[in-house]
Order: C-alpha cells, then structure tokens, then sequence
C-alpha cells in the first residue's frame, strides 16, 4: 500500500485572465499537512506550481500526464490524492451543466476526466480529489453528492472586498479564445482542439472519436469541493491573520490542525461549510461526492481488517465496523 499525491497550484495565468495570489500557497500548505499528519513520504508527492522556469508547469498535459502515471502505477489498496487551487469553469455539454479546472496555459481539465482516472482505479484503492476552485462541485461526472446541494446560489452573488473569485466568465474565455483561433464557431471544442491538439479533455475528444466515454461503475472515487456546482469561491489576499490563500483550503488545513484525531470525509466537508457558509462576505459551501461508504470513511485513510502495516501510525489503523 502506498500513498501517493499531486498537489498543483496556479496563480500566473496569461492575460486577460485574473491572475491569483495564494494558490502556490495553498499547495504548499496541502504538502505540508500531507506529510506531517498523514505521514505522506515527501518523494511520492509532487508539487506543480506555475513559477516561471517550473520543472513541473502545471499544463493540462502535464497535469493529466502525471494523473496518468499515478493512476497507472497505482496497485491494490493505495491512497491517491490530488489538490488543485486556481481558477475553475462551468460547461455545457449536450444540455448539461459540467464541471472544469482551468491550467496555467489556459486548457481544461473537465469532470469527465477526472471520472475516466476514477474508473481506472485498480481494486481497493482510493483516488481523493480536492478543488479550490469555483464551480467545483460535481468535479467527478456523474459521481453521487453525500454533502452540498441544494442550497441555491443567488443569480447576483458577488465576490466583495479585496478577494477574487477562482473563476473565468464562459463568455469572456470563449472571447479569447476566438481571439486566438480567428474561428467564428459557438462549439469550445473547436476552438480547444485547434489550440492543444489531441492535449484536449476528453469532453471535447468525442466528436473526433479519440477516446470513448468512461466507464460507469461502482467506484472509489471522493471529492471534497470548494462550493457547490454553480458558486464562486475565493482567493483571499494575505493580512495580518497570515499570506493569501484559497479560503478553502484555508479552512481544511485549520480544521485538520485543530482535530488531532482522525475525521471522516463528511465530518470534514460540514465543518468547513459551516465555517465558510457562515461568513458575512463570500459565503462558500463546500461539498462532498462519493459514495456512502466513502462519505464515513477517514479522511486520506483506508479501512481495513487484519494487523497494521509496517510504519503505519494507530490513526492509519482505522478497522471497519
């Protein structure tokens, strides 16, 4: 049983899209919990962050490069883990409302990749996704929400004060893109396909053929999102209560730090959704997906019978019921 992580950052992205400020931070903190409370050996976790000469440029084709890897290299009973804080997007694909992450180089990582890595999982291990990012919620297509909804974004919710919302307006991207492209076409995929190639998600593959859907099964996968489907979250700047940073993740980190015993998926998500959905300004709901099993389950820990693992802590040793 290994664990395994990659935690990515991206606050750099090219103009005209809002540059952030605490995402790099935000990654950074996720590492070091990682490997102080859950005793993540520091080689098997890679950071990408979008500094100028990045060893590790956190592209869409690097980032799903490097999921590939985990995935593949993945065997029976490991413990993956991926972060992502920067900004996010909503889509529209074939009438329905989905889910994306947007890289340094201005590509997509939509839900439906996520759930292809998902259904490559190999028996018994587990793949936990964290997004600080907006309409985050669903991040994993079609996987079954356990906290979050259906609480309804206000239409006219804004981001107030100095935080800047983790988000890029579908209309102003599609803008710059056709900027880019010179197509005169309404379908983003053409324009992603003319830009990245077969570098594209899968969402916009199916017209060409490339790949097939994923697979719909019973699965291991969990998501803890930054707020629900529909709704923005922050970046907020540094003040004297410490350096910028995704409220999110801001709140996890705190929650983990100040509950030295062992917490549950849902346990964590309702803490953070308490602190966040309760704030005067920029309220945020966080949410979390994955099956009821997984819901009750530890937090980056796997159930199991028999006698502990070599090097493992009591809070590894979690028993089932």
């Amino acid at each position: 049983m290994a664990k395994k992580a990659i935690l990515v950052g991206c606050n750099n992205y090219p103009y005209p899209i809002t540059k952030l400020k605490g995402c790099h931070n935000d990654a950074y903190n996720m590492h070091n919990i990682l490997i102080k409370r859950f005793h993540f050996d520091p080689k098997r976790i890679l950071v990408m962050v979008d500094t100028p000469g990045s060893k590790n440029m956190p592209t869409a084709a690097n980032i799903i490069k490097q999921l590939e890897k985990m995935i593949e290299d993945a065997d029976e009973g490991d413990r993956l883990f991926f972060f992502f804080s920067g900004h996010g997007m909503p889509l529209c694909d074939n009438g329905e409302s989905k889910q994306a992450i947007v890289t340094c180089d201005r590509n997509l990582i939509t839900c439906m990749d996520f759930r292809y890595c998902v259904s490559r999982l190999p028996e018994k291990a587990t793949f936990t996704i964290m997004a600080d990012s907006c309409f985050s919620g669903g991040l994993i297509d079609q996987e079954p929400v356990q906290v979050g909804l259906p609480y309804i974004v206000p239409h006219n919710e804004t981001c107030g004060g100095e935080n800047t919302p983790k988000m890029i307006p579908y209309e102003s991207y599609m803008a710059n893109l056709s900027s880019m492209t010179g197509l005169n076409d309404p379908d983003i995929g053409a324009h992603l396909i003319q830009l990245f190639g077969s570098e594209v998600s899968i969402m916009f593959q199916q017209s060409t053929g490339q790949n097939p859907l994923p697979i719909m099964k019973a699965d291991q996968g969990i998501l803890l999102s930054g707020g629900e489907p529909s709704e923005k979250t922050v970046d907020e700047p540094a003040d004297k209560n410490g350096p910028a940073g995704g409220a999110f993740t801001k709140a996890i980190v705190a929650i983990l730090k100040g509950h030295p015993a062992p917490i549950t998926n849902k346990k964590l998500v309702i803490m953070a959704r308490g602190i966040l959905g309760n704030k005067k300004d920029n309220p945020q709901h966080p949410c979390l997906y994955c099956s009821s099993k997984n819901a009750d389950a530890i937090f980056l820990r796997k159930a199991f019978h028999g006698r502990a693992e070599i090097g493992e802590t009591s809070e590894d040793r979690v028993l089932e019921d």
